[in-house]
């Protein structure tokens, strides 16, 4: 999706356990042990949501291995339209903060953010396991790897506006009501998922 549509020049880089069955154009990175130790912890919301801890080895000085700029996604976003105009930004960090609240007003998904490598070095520095998760469950911010984000960067952070054209399916009323005629992604955050989901703009993209 985001081949078919990113008009502004860009790299794959995928960071996974395994090596093997990736397609042209996808650089591989195997996860490294700091990220891969963090995958061990569970998220304080219970079995059913996901642990996404290793993610925050993106805010260590070891991520500059990955180029000057990021823009981290998961892969539950549906892309419609050329996204350039979010990621042609000079900020360091830029997060997404879901219309929908859950837990604090101020926090941030995890799931989107367009970062400079080792810009923000005490995110995954000052993060020490099971002492940090619950300091950031006690002042009130909910997930696993974005509870942190949050709670370190969330008060202060760029972001991006209303007007860009991000939406959480929720947004729809998990597709419910009509796709914004405004919509650049969407992001699936929740147990509805793109590669299940029956909507025609979801199956006409995501294919």
């Amino acid at each position: 999706m985001i081949k078919r549509t990113l008009s502004i020049p860009h790299r794959f880089i995928c960071i996974s356990d395994e090596v093997e069955g990736f397609g042209p154009g996808v650089e591989v990175i195997k996860t490294p042990p700091a990220a891969a130790a963090l995958g061990a912890l569970v998220s304080p919301e219970g079995s059913r949501f996901p642990s996404c801890y290793r993610r925050l080895w993106t805010f260590s000085q070891e991520a500059t291995v990955l180029g000057e700029r990021v823009f981290l996604i998961d892969i539950d976003l549906v892309v419609l339209k050329d996204m350039a105009p979010l990621l042609n930004r000079t900020e360091d960090f830029v997060g997404w903060r879901p219309k929908a609240h859950w837990g604090k007003p101020n926090r941030l998904g995890g799931g989107m953010y367009l970062l400079k490598t080792g810009s923000r070095p005490f995110v995954f520095r000052d993060f020490h396991g099971a002492p940090s998760i619950q300091q950031a469950k006690a002042a009130g911010y909910r997930g696993s790897d974005q509870a942190w984000i949050s709670f370190n960067l969330g008060r202060r952070a760029v972001v991006w506006p209303n007007t860009a054209g991000l939406y959480s399916i929720r947004d729809m009323k998990n597709g419910l009501a009509p796709l914004p005629k405004d919509a650049v992604a969407v992001q699936f955050n929740g147990p509805q998922k793109p590669w299940s989901s029956k909507l025609p703009w979801v199956r006409e993209h995501w294919n």
